[in-house]
């Protein structure tokens, strides 16, 4: 399959869980040549009103959310990210719904305080106030979750910038596949939105376009992340850092238990703990019978192997998580001499492991594809602790099952930027803060007029 993105002339062979991509790289002048392009049309992208991108939007996410439309995209990206078509099915109609248009509204309003300031002048107290694209904005796409790509470019483009997208090697398809969608509906997006591909061990091409960029926007790893932020600070580009975050869950309280391990497993089995909202570790208080609550998610998780079935389209998916259960159980178990059990398919399915301690950092970074540790605590002092000691640098979400609202202004004290009920922390409702800031308050800049 040949992908051909918005500029490159340069094919580079890729085989992706058996299939054969061809990637069209961009090289440098062809690069440069796009930024100019695109910094070219800044005018342009600010005289278009909200609303024009809000219906662009609007008609790209019902195209998505029309099965018949979307079928061979998903078993395309079913295939890519070795994952079955029932869950990417679930997990991309879920990002779509967020492109409706009055969802994108909320957004604007939570996000900016007014849905007019985009295109106008707002009175306040001292005058009038005004947003202001940043210029031309570059997109740095990670591949661990494809959600990333509608969240990413529509901000973009409801912000009024002009974009860039870089796509990951490791998931090339989507953010072509969905540029496109736009194309067709408006083919003036070209104006302004880029998708293009480059290898990524060419760190110079990093160096230009930031050099070029108002603005990055970096959805990745620790140090990938860190190499952004390193050119941001050299070239004075404004930075948003989305990456190298980990979530979790805390049971405080239970009134049924099945609802509960029903709510978690929702949650473990969401982009296969790939994407940062995903929970590792679920810490148990241990007034409630940990031994009851893991085996039931082990059982729940049992079932979603049938609704929504894993894919095991290579042989190492399988085994890294077998050899990481066995490696778990010899440490905690056997080493440590805690009192850990397992419950677990034969295969490769899914891994409940219930430790009597916590474990540490290194293995939780094992926690992928419905692989979960449980954990009981005796106060949350402990949970606190932990989290401070081992994960501080990396909290996004916080799935909470309890009343103690002490606790929870303590754990977002600690860097917890979001929190939500058990089976929630896949739904990021229209407005919600993403890291602990809005996209669209990044992206733009404030203009107070006090004439």
């Amino acid at each position: 399959m040949k992908i051909e993105y918005t500029c490159g002339n340069t094919a580079l062979a890729r085989n992706i869980n058996d299939i054969s991509l061809d990637l069209f790289c961009s090289e440098e002048d062809e690069i440069i040549a796009e930024i100019e392009r695109l910094r070219a049309n800044r005018a342009k992208a600010h005289e278009l009103p909200l609303q024009y991108t809000l219906d662009l939007l609007d008609q790209c996410g019902r195209r998505w959310l029309d099965r018949d439309y979307s079928r061979t995209h998903v078993e395309i990206l079913s295939h890519i990210l070795n994952q079955s078509m029932e869950l990417v099915t679930y997990e991309l109609e879920s990002s779509m719904q967020m492109l409706l248009k009055e969802n994108l509204e909320k957004i604007v309003t939570e996000e900016l305080g007014n849905s007019d300031i985009l295109d106008s002048w707002v009175r306040t107290s001292y005058g009038e106030v005004h947003r202001q694209p940043r210029g031309m904005m570059f997109h740095n796409i990670s591949g661990n979750a494809f959600v990333v790509v509608p969240v990413s470019i529509s901000m973009g483009l409801l912000s009024k910038n002009c974009n860039l997208v870089k796509v990951s090697g490791d998931e090339p398809y989507f953010a072509y596949a969905f540029y496109n969608s736009l194309c067709e509906i408006d083919p003036s997006i070209k104006e302004r939105l880029s998708v293009l591909y480059f290898d990524s061990s060419k760190q110079e091409l990093y160096d230009t376009i930031v050099r070029s960029s108002d603005c990055v926007i970096h959805w990745g790893g620790e140090y990938s992340g860190r190499i952004m932020a390193e050119l941001c600070a050299k070239y004075n580009s404004h930075l948003i850092m989305h990456g190298a975050k980990i979530s979790f869950e805390v049971i405080d309280q239970v009134e049924d238990m099945k609802a509960t391990a029903e709510a978690i497993t929702k949650d473990i089995i969401c982009w296969e703990q790939k994407a940062c909202l995903s929970p590792r570790i679920i810490f148990v208080n241990n007034k409630i019978d940990t031994g009851v609550l893991a085996k039931a998610i082990g059982d729940i998780l049992k079932k979603y192997t049938v609704i929504l079935p894993k894919a095991y389209l290579n042989p190492w998916s399988s085994m890294k998580v077998i050899q990481d259960r066995q490696y778990c159980l010899l440490k905690y178990g056997v080493k440590e001499k805690q009192d850990v059990k397992l419950y677990s398919s034969y295969n490769a399915d899914y891994t409940v492991i219930l430790n009597s301690k916590m474990p540490d950092k290194e293995d939780i970074d094992r926690c992928f594809n419905r692989f979960i540790f449980v954990c009981p605590y005796e106060s949350s002092d402990e949970v606190h602790d932990y989290i401070e000691e081992n994960l501080k640098a990396y909290l996004q979400t916080m799935g909470y099952g309890g009343e103690d609202e002490g606790f929870i202004e303590k754990m977002t004290l600690l860097g917890v930027s979001i929190v939500t009920r058990p089976g929630e922390m896949a739904l990021h409702h229209p407005g919600t803060s993403h890291d602990g800031m809005y996209n669209l308050n990044e992206m733009t800049v404030v203009v107070s007029r006090q004439l």
